[in-house]
């Protein structure tokens, strides 16, 4: 009788073991089939894309090595502009429907979907950063031949800007002036009204990147590690926090948070009140630099596919994808969907609720 007790007892436990493994095996089809539909690819081409845009309508856009700019969003057909001969080297910017983007060449060029290519500009050599527009209505832009300039609209150069050193990320524009980092490490103050330099900072490292300007301030990288904190008004340095990094990219920061993705792909928490450091996004991958996020945590994804939400404070990882490629771009919202770019050519994408996209 006992060993029948026993005999009953094993049965039963390898039943249940069984419906345990079913059970985990259906939920996991389930959640696969849920990923399936809520993911997928944008674009499938073979020129590779440049820095993803979102366009005032919610549409995607980006300039490949082909010399054209795709524009992109779910269910809908691609649709190629040809702008130029060579690759795009920058990101597409939009003014009131007109789109603005630099090539390697130097060349810079405004068109539409609709109407093609409305006028160019010839600068000393290749634009790699976006285009922003002043409250005058200039658009400015930087350069690898270390001048920033002003173009109305209709494409006539009104200033240029010696800087000194190669420019490679944007400027960026709060009320009558335009600030700019370039290599030859200063940051600077732009005037609109006369594009006379006013203010400058020598921080005697080159700035690899676009300031980020939130609040007032200026948060700025170095390339020998430092992060800096500038009062836009007064130009007045409120904090210098040397690391012991190398830096390509801009910081991302929230209202809270900074975010410094150093040269290993290593991504570093600081505090943004002070700059003082917090801690690091545990990933046993290189990361991409952060492009979305907010105070409750920040998208990424890292160079070999991994996309994931790091959830602030306890810097906890949840994965959402793994997509089969190679990336060295961040993560775009765009509404409720993260794209991403890949190296070859391909847009992928997966949705998120609503209040998970919001910032």
């Amino acid at each position: 009788m006992k060993v029948f007790r026993i005999a009953v007892l094993i049965v039963l436990f390898l039943l249940g073991a069984a419906c345990l493994v079913w059970y985990f095996r259906m939920s996991e089809t389930a959640n696969e089939a849920e990923a399936k539909q809520a993911s997928g690819t944008l674009l499938t081409d073979t020129s590779p894309l440049g820095e993803l845009s979102v366009l005032s309508d919610g549409t995607l856009a980006a300039g490949n090595a082909r010399g054209e700019v795709k524009f992109f969003r779910p269910g809908e057909p691609v649709q190629t502009v040809s702008v130029s001969d060579i690759s795009i080297s920058a990101p597409v910017a939009e003014f009131d429907g007109v789109c603005c983007v630099g090539d390697e060449s130097g060349t810079f060029a405004a068109f539409t979907p609709e109407r093609g290519v409305l006028w160019t500009f010839r600068a000393g050599n290749q634009i790699t950063g976006g285009a922003v527009r002043d409250s005058d209505g200039l658009v400015w832009f930087g350069s690898h031949d270390h001048s920033l300039y002003a173009l109305d609209a209709s494409g006539k150069l009104v200033y240029e800007v010696e800087c000194n050193g190669q420019i490679n990320g944007s400027p960026v524009f709060d009320g009558a002036c335009v600030y700019l980092g370039s290599c030859d490490g200063k940051l600077r103050k732009i005037d609109i009204h006369t594009g006379e330099v006013v203010k400058s900072l020598d921080f005697e490292s080159y700035i690899p990147e676009t300031p980020v300007l939130s609040g007032g301030v200026l948060y700025t990288l170095t390339h020998g590690g430092e992060l800096a904190a500038v009062n836009a008004d007064s130009f007045e340095v409120l904090y210098r926090v040397k690391t012991e990094y190398t830096f390509f990219t801009s910081p991302f920061v929230t209202e809270s948070y900074i975010f410094l993705t150093d040269s290993d792909g290593k991504i570093h928490v600081h505090k943004r009140a002070d700059g003082s450091y917090l801690a690091d996004l545990p990933s046993d991958d290189s990361l991409n630099p952060i492009c979305t996020g907010s105070d409750n945590g920040v998208y990424t994804i890292s160079r070999r596919g991994r996309l994931s939400f790091f959830e602030a404070g306890s810097w906890k990882q949840y994965v959402i994808a793994n997509f089969p490629s190679d990336f060295k771009s961040g993560v775009t919202l765009a509404g409720n969907l993260l794209a991403v770019s890949d190296e070859y050519g391909n847009v992928f994408y997966v949705k998120v609720k609503k209040k998970e996209s919001e910032p």
